[in-house]
């Protein structure tokens, strides 16, 4: 009887947590290593070591062993990464070494009452008591960065990066990348060099050998992004397929601090595949992007579409553009040690490198073609607080069209509830540092903060870094950033649009109000067993209809003690306004979970949660933001007439895609966007011709007007001519029989008045 009162006064009074409090103090001298894993959550299920080793992995193991050590013998995390962040400003890869024995509680020896709760609350073991543990040991080599921006890795293993708590002693450490043929020994302190040959996820092999003759055999992974550098300044001369560097004129001052700093970027110009004269720039901006997992290739690639291999760049460039791409990578300030992660720095700073790149590029572009700027995502906010800067600053940015690809106006969406729980999982008990990186760079960076419609910061309790408000009921309505979201909204609001470019608008959420899921449904209803002795119960749900209120997440931490008790219990509590149902399956450009499987790659708790996910999607962007609808706060109202857009022209879906992606639909609109706004406008004959698509076996070319003396060319997406014809006159319907192969297909018509490029497609 009194073990069950125990027990009971423990499941009531423990909500504090089984890690590093006193549960276990009384079992510390039980111990042989003094560190005991059950003190954690296993998120890395150390007891079981990985063969491959990545800097999250390594990071997740040391932060679970350091927190077990009841002798403190680790440094903290912080100072793990901190040794990271000085290896990237001097451009070398750390290795770090953990050596540590540990140990596990056996459930039997709780099951059997050889250990038990005494009084209080602490585990105590019987007078004598054996096979109490199961020990384990680690020997674990690991890089503190995940990726290179070379193929020549210069890599450094300091002795502050060596953490040993054994008496096991290293006598030697070899390397051998996989294009070598031998082991080389590696000195701690000197720096060595690995060369890889290719771009992509690289193995190192490594062996430490221990001075009683051991050895252990394990592989690092790394990613690698050589990409061929220039260097770029006022003077220069662009350079065409490199990566050119760029530093902002215009210094920005962020709402956190201090003092005002240049932004840095990079570029890469992709000529046309017809004279290779720098003449007709498109500009494509990279959009949200934390830790720049895109680079220039990455942001080329999402002009790809349909099934076939089809890419806009390529048919623009076949034209005669020349795309040019500007991406915000990761990069140290100048003069100092900060790390900047410009893929979710201010979006104003980053305008002001769009500036800074548009400014050279005009000064020595030819002829006398306007610009076209694509902005996918929140690139499309950077170019329209660039281009509007220019305008109100007298500033020339040259541009005839503004493309806003799915691009967030009046904000951007990550369900509340996902927020609390990785924000929970990361800073609160758990200590899941996967969970901490997608905190930082999504939820918590200066864009994000600027951004995000609902943001868990603005619901934070008074003095707690992850426990939720729950009264009053207005802390439980939507809320950005504090400091943050209205004072960008505002400030965008204020700016408004450019005045002088023809502003159109891409958009990847069903305009007949598609719902994504449904209001308040269950997203995972799932328990984590991540060893014996601890589960996690999460419980996710989107947020609810109107004006109503719903628990969209809760994390219940249990622990073994005859029965489950929970220790660690966190849950958050939404509230939709009377206006419109929840954020979360708004009709809106989707967010595919699977791609944050990456960020958590070799993390088996992330892995579990992907695949116990009940929907994979979410309202990332919703259609009443990417089309900018002042008419209406209702997320779920269809798009019509009558609804109030600052866009001139737009394409929009029937169904929810996937946020910044191209359909063969979206790209002939934007063709006709950027090659029939080149045209003479006054050639009325000309802008009313309009092509039947798709063609089978002739193409169709209808004309409201008599086009006179026409030049016909048609060719495939990679410029090849396949048809043309001269002193051709259009009028009413002009049918051309074609025997062409199935594929995308641009027909430009010429006349004396002028031209006009249309898209067309056979199959």
């Amino acid at each position: 009887m009194k073990l069950k009162i125990t027990l009971f006064l423990f499941g009531l009074t423990s909500l504090s947590g089984f890690a590093q409090d006193k549960t276990y103090d009384l079992l510390k001298e039980k111990t042989s290593s003094h560190i005991l894993y059950d003190r954690v959550f296993s998120v890395s299920n150390a007891t079981e070591p990985r063969k491959t080793v990545s800097a999250n992995y390594f990071f997740q193991v040391y932060h679970e062993m350091q927190r077990s050590d009841f002798d403190n013998r680790l440094p903290k995390l912080d100072v793990v990464k901190t040794a990271a962040n000085m290896g990237f400003v001097q451009k070398q890869i750390p290795l770090a070494i953990l050596i540590t024995d540990f140990e596990t509680l056996n459930k039997t020896a709780i099951d059997d009452h050889t250990v038990a709760l005494n009084a209080n609350n602490q585990f105590e073991a019987k007078n004598n008591a054996t096979s109490l543990f199961t020990s384990h040991n680690l020997n674990m080599i690991a890089p503190l960065l995940s990726k290179a921006k070379t193929n020549q890795v210069t890599f450094i293993l300091k002795d502050e990066l060596i953490f040993n708590t054994t008496n096991r002693s290293i006598a030697a450490i070899y390397v051998q990348s996989e294009e070598e043929t031998s082991w080389r020994k590696i000195n701690s302190n000197q720096a060595f060099q690995v060369s890889f040959s290719k771009n992509g996820k690289q193995i190192v092999h490594c062996k430490i050998v221990f001075t009683n003759g051991e050895a252990t055999l394990q592989d690092i992974e790394l990613e690698i992004d050589n990409q061929i550098t220039g260097a770029t300044n006022k003077t220069n001369s662009l350079s065409f397929n490199t990566v050119n560097t760029l530093t902002a004129s215009i210094p920005y001052q962020g709402y956190d601090e201090t003092a005002a700093y240049l932004a840095q970027g990079e570029f890469e110009i992709f000529p046309d595949t017809v004279d290779g004269i720098l003449d007709k720039p498109i500009f494509l901006l990279d959009g949200f992007d934390p830790g720049d997992s895109r680079n220039i290739p990455g942001i080329y690639s999402l002009l790809n579409y349909g099934t076939s291999g089809q890419n806009l760049g390529d048919i623009v460039r076949a034209q005669g553009y020349d795309v040019i791409i500007l991406n915000f990578p990761t990069y140290t300030r100048t003069g100092t040690t900060t790390v900047v992660d410009g893929g979710v720095d201010y979006i104003q700073r980053n305008a002001m490198l769009l500036v800074e790149l548009m400014n050279q590029v005009n000064a020595q572009k030819q002829g006398t073609a306007q610009n076209v700027v694509i902005g996918p995502s929140m690139g499309g906010l950077i170019a329209r607080y660039a281009l509007r800067y220019m305008e109100q600053n007298s500033l020339t940015h040259d541009a005839r069209l503004y493309i806003s690809f799915d691009s967030p106006h009046l904000g951007a969406n990550v369900p509340i509830g996902f927020q609390h729980l990785f924000n929970y999982m990361g800073f609160g008990p758990i200590g899941d540092t996967t969970m901490q990186s997608i905190v930082n760079g999504m939820l918590k960076s200066p864009a994000a903060r600027e951004m995000l419609i609902d943001q868990f910061e603005g619901h934070l309790q008074s003095g707690s870094t992850t426990q939720f408000m729950t009264t009053p009921t207005s802390a439980l309505l939507p809320t950005g950033c504090p400091n943050f979201r209205s004072v960008f909204q505002n400030e965008l609001n204020t700016m408004g649009f450019p005045t002088t470019t023809r502003n159109v608008a891409i958009v990847n959420g069903a305009g007949n109000g598609t719902m994504t899921g449904t209001p308040g449904m269950s997203v995972m209803n799932h328990t984590f067993n991540t060893s014996s002795t601890q589960r996690a119960i999460i419980n996710v749900n989107f947020t609810p209809v109107a004006n109503s209120q719903l628990t969209v997440s809760h994390f219940q931490g249990q622990q073994w003690v005859l029965f489950w008790i929970t220790a660690y219990d966190s849950s958050a509590i939404s509230k939709s306004p009377t206006y419109t149902d929840g954020l979360d399956s708004a009709p809106g450009g989707r967010f595919d979970m699977s791609s944050l499987s990456s960020l958590g790659a070799g993390n088996a708790t992330m892995t579990e949660f992907m695949n116990n996910l009940q929907i994979m999607y979410f309202d990332f962007i919703p259609v009443w933001s990417s089309m900018c609808l002042s008419n209406t706060n209702n997320l779920y109202t269809p798009l019509s007439t009558s609804s109030v857009t600052p866009f001139l022209a737009s394409s929009v879906p029937n169904t929810n895609e996937n946020h910044v992606t191209l359909t063969d639909t979206n790209v002939a609109f934007a063709l006709n966007e950027i090659l029939g706004t080149l045209n003479t406008h006054e050639n009325v004959a000309l802008n009313s011709v309009w092509i039947k698509n798709p063609i089978e076996t002739a193409i169709q070319i209808n004309s409201s007007y008599t086009i006179e003396n026409a030049s016909i060319n048609i060719t495939d997406i990679l410029g090849k001519t396949v048809y043309t014809a001269n002193n051709q006159n259009i009028e009413g319907t002009l049918e051309i029989p074609l025997n062409i192969s199935n594929g995308v297909y641009l027909i430009t018509i010429k006349n004396d008045q002028g031209s006009i490029t249309k898209k067309f497609i056979k199959g």
